[in-house]
């Protein structure tokens, strides 16, 4: 089913995004406020929050099975790969995002005189992990650091010799929104013998992303930014081309084969993504973390970034038209995350704020992030306030 339509802004390659209807079924809460903060949370389908209701519901009255459990943790595994590419056994269940990246991080071995590259403009969660990792095997952490918002393959390229062990990047730049090429970087880091790691935590849900087709080797998320399900529910993607190299440090009931059987036996790792997943994942995030796959998944993913890019550049164009300094990477590396430089953003965001418009402020800019469900006319009452 295709939601998108047409837009009179023909010449901006714009879209009015999905299907009016469609939004305020799912999302009525939009019609009370300007949400532009997808880059730190989404809203919610209502059908996620009513299928973590419904869940708390019956819990209270002693319905469901631990067969009920399984089947729908299989489901959400299996919507992952629908969604992202691979198969459903190239999934697993972690905490977060920074969970995810440690996981990786501590299941490969580190040679002497071996090297982690990075770039200065990841968010924590994928830098701190790497600091810590440096400290505890001795691998040297070379930064590569950034321009305007941005970092090239070039930079990277500097960086990475044979002795590179990993090469960790977000596919979107949390606060500057500087999209990297994942494919080329990741051609990059293979033929120097690296394994790529990817935070894929402000792309998925938002731009078509098929995991297994860019060839990286591993990959984190959660869902709870532009996939719209709940914070907790975070998850990892193993290529098959690896599977048997990494180990993880840590091993639980979950990533263990006969997963019912709980008597003391000597128990065999599962040889899939799920020997990741150490313990019993947060059962209420997941519920709803399907029911927000599915809604996505009634979206074809080039839709979803036609309609979020759309936006995005109409944001562009209104703020070039207040003189207002953005970065712009070029359709390439642009995302659907624009940052600005309006003056007394602090201030600016406050009042924001006050009138219900959502932005964020990251690094001293103003970050505005619009997803598929927002439309040309939140932009402009934006911008009234930007003037």
């Amino acid at each position: 089913m295709n939601f998108i339509r047409n837009s009179p802004f023909s010449h901006f390659a714009m879209t009015e995004l999905i299907d009016s209807k469609f939004i305020s079924d799912m999302w009525p809460s939009l019609k009370q406020m300007t949400y532009l903060n997808n880059a730190s949370t989404g809203i919610s389908p209502v059908t996620t929050i009513n299928a973590m209701k419904e869940y708390l519901d019956n819990s209270v009255e002693a319905i469901g099975s631990f067969q009920d459990t399984l089947s729908l943790f299989k489901m959400v595994r299996t919507k992952l790969a629908e969604l992202l590419g691979g198969n459903y056994s190239q999934y697993a269940f972690v905490p977060s995002t920074s969970s995810g990246i440690n996981s990786f991080g501590h299941s490969i071995v580190y040679p002497a005189g071996s090297n982690i590259v990075i770039c200065d403009l990841e968010f924590p969660a994928n830098y701190v992990p790497w600091q810590n990792i440096s400290k505890f095997y001795g691998p040297e952490l070379r930064v590569v650091k950034s321009s305007e918002g941005a970092v090239s393959l070039d930079d990277f390229a500097e960086a990475i010799d044979e002795n590179t062990r990993v090469v960790a990047v977000s596919q979107i730049q949390f606060g500057s929104g500087f999209r990297i090429d994942l494919e080329a970087l990741t051609k990059l880091a293979h033929d120097h013998g690296a394994f790529l790691l990817a935070d894929i935590i402000q792309a998925a849900g938002c731009f078509d992303t098929d995991l297994s087709k860019l060839k990286v080797d591993f990959a984190t998320g959660q869902a709870a930014k532009w996939l719209v399900g709940p914070i907790g529910a975070g998850f990892v993607y193993v290529s098959n081309s690896i599977i048997d190299e990494v180990q993880p440090r840590f091993l639980g009931w979950w990533g263990v084969d006969q997963l019912t059987e709980f008597g003391y036996f000597n128990r065999k790792q599962l040889s899939d993504a799920r020997k990741f997943q150490v313990g019993s994942p947060a059962m209420i995030a997941y519920v709803g973390f399907l029911e927000s796959l599915k809604v996505l998944l009634q979206i074809p993913s080039q839709d979803r970034e036609k309609a979020a890019l759309s936006v995005a550049d109409y944001l562009r164009k209104r703020l070039s038209e207040i003189n207002t300094p953005y970065y712009n990477f070029g359709r390439n590396n642009n995302s659907a995350t624009v940052s600005c430089k309006p003056p007394d953003v602090e201030k600016l965001n406050e009042l924001l704020m006050k009138n219900r418009i959502y932005c964020s402020v990251r690094n001293g800019r103003l970050r505005i992030s619009p997803h598929f469900y927002n439309t040309s006319a939140e932009i402009d009452r934006l911008v009234d306030h930007l003037r």
